[in-house]
């Protein structure tokens, strides 16, 4: 039996002002694909099932755009430079007995790719016809085209922040298998839920558990989970959906697929439904969120020990520029100390370089790339520390690939170059050449000792947690502005369907007939 392997992954932030436009991203092809895949990610457990003598596993390509660090919408025409690469290498592998896309599901394109991985579904549907089995795994925040799921069996992630890529790749293969020698014939029923709720409140799980139970993203899950053990349902989700992919369908959804069974799918689906949408409140709630200023002096009258305050709206992980220096001007404006934080300025690295460390700096940092929310913040500090920005990631982070770090989890990055200044009274900034770190090895690896702080921001929503929940001893959600932010009346959105809740508090809706 011969297995394609498919993969194309982007979260994208519509609203972001660096537009994906360029070739010029990480594209890896054939054999590249599984000895470059991670052991415990997607493509990882999907081959280690699917490593059987009677399989043979044909990897076409995996284009990372994500890695590309651009997080606004991808051209018409760099898709479509890569769906053609994808058609060709599909034709060129034929004869094929099944395929497997390693999807995130939250792409956005422009016209008339719009519904970008539904259509590579479509254009390999046309390609090698309806008998060949497609398989597909999906990030939790993805957003579904109303055919996709009848395109491909899907298998999302079921958590967040995000544990269990290993095992729905394992899943996706085992179905595809057996879908090949005609033991199930799989049928999907995906239902779109209008919510668009923030990340931070859409958490499936905790380091705490004390906090998980609290958390109605996890009660779902167990029902989910319950539901899932019914005779004959294959895979039953709840998805988080994304909505800074400004789309017609962006939202939240639950999908359920049985085996030749569209009834029983049909009342998974609207049973699961009908719960989220009636817990959409909770969902919104769960955990508050401060003003940045409000969030500060919380912060600095805590006296229990370290305090994380987290940039929600100025997320990389969401594919923000990582550049907003909100917090940084409440802090010195309060006064606080013993802080560390990071802000991604390519110009203060440059200038920090050639400084050396001791020297002092006085210039604009912050808001190098995006002033539509922010502005740059005119601030003196001290060079303390120059590096290469290469680190090990030893976890945990963004759930360690399982809720235990493990070694094969382990994994070398690079930020680019990187600079510590202190500024006002011990507040150490990072400011990164790259990236920004969200795990506690970034700031280790820049010199910052958490036992000696008092308080640590981190930007992010949700990849966090892992690493820092079980470490500090309080942590605020702050509203700061910028292309993640909560505040969703603040972003321009041209297609995002509504009415939508929360944008629509007094919406009435309830899974269709």
């Amino acid at each position: 039996m011969r297995i394609a392997i498919v993969s194309i992954w982007h979260e994208t932030n519509s609203f972001a002002v660096e537009k994906n436009d360029t070739l010029d991203i990480p594209v890896e092809i054939g054999q590249e694909v599984l000895t470059n895949a991670h052991p415990r990610d997607y493509i990882g457990g999907f081959s280690e099932v699917a490593s059987r003598p009677d399989v043979e596993l044909v990897p076409i390509a995996r284009v990372d755009f994500v890695s590309g660090n651009l997080g606004g919408t991808i051209s018409a025409k760099v898709f479509a430079h890569f769906l053609n690469m994808f058609m060709d290498g599909l034709r060129q592998a034929q004869p094929l007995d099944g395929v497997y896309f390693a999807l995130h599901g939250a792409m956005a394109v422009e016209a008339p790719y719009l519904d970008a991985e539904a259509c590579l579904l479509r254009e390999a549907r046309k390609l090698l016809g309806d008998a060949i089995p497609f398989v597909s795994t999906y990030d939790f925040h993805s957003n579904y085209a109303a055919d996709e799921c009848s395109l491909s069996v899907p298998f999302p992630l079921n958590t967040n922040p995000h544990i269990d890529a290993y095992e729905r790749g394992k899943e996706a293969a085992a179905c595809l298998m057996e879908m090949m020698i005609g033991e199930v014939s799989p049928v999907t029923r995906y239902i779109y839920v209008p919510i668009i709720g923030p990340n931070i409140g859409q958490s499936t799980w905790s380091h705490l558990p004390a906090d998980e139970v609290k958390l109605p993203m996890y009660q779902l899950n167990l029902l989910r989970e319950e539901l899932e053990q019914t005779p004959g349902v294959i895979n039953l989700t709840l998805q988080g959906g994304y909505g800074y992919s400004d789309l017609p369908y962006a939202g939240m959804s639950v999908i359920a697929t049985t085996d030749n069974d569209p009834t029983l799918a049909d009342a998974m689906a609207k049973r699961l439904a009908a719960e989220l949408w009636a817990r959409r409140e909770e969902i919104r709630t769960v955990r508050p969120i401060l003003s940045i200023d409000e969030g500060v002096r919380q912060a600095m009258a805590f006296e229990d020990g370290l305090v994380c305050l987290v940039d929600l709206g100025d997320d990389p992980g969401s594919l923000c520029p990582a550049d907003s220096p909100a917090v940084l001007e409440s802090l010195i404006r309060h006064g606080a100390q013993d802080c560390a934080l990071t802000i991604h300025d390519t110009e203060v690295v440059a200038a920090a370089m050639a400084a050396g460390i001791g020297a002092e700096l006085t210039m604009e940092m912050g808001a190098k790339i995006d002033q539509r929310f922010y502005k740059p913040l005119f601030v003196t500090g001290t060079v303390k520390l120059l590096d290469d920005g290469n680190y090990k990631i030893v976890g945990p982070t963004h759930g360690g690939w399982s809720r235990h770090v493990a070694k094969e989890s382990f994994r070398d990055v690079s930020v680019g170059p990187r600079a510590v200044l202190r500024i006002g009274n011990k507040i150490d900034v990072i400011f990164s050449g790259y990236k920004t770190g969200k795990d506690r090895d970034f700031f280790k690896s820049a010199g910052i000792v958490l036992e000696e702080k008092k308080i640590i921001v981190v930007k992010s929503n949700q990849a966090h947690r892992a690493s820092f929940d079980p470490v500090v001893d309080k942590t605020i959600d702050l509203n700061t502005p910028g292309v993640s932010t909560v505040d969703y009346t603040k972003l321009p959105y041209q297609h995002l369907p509504r009415p939508i809740y929360p944008l629509d508090l007094d919406m009435v809706w309830k899974p269709a007939e």
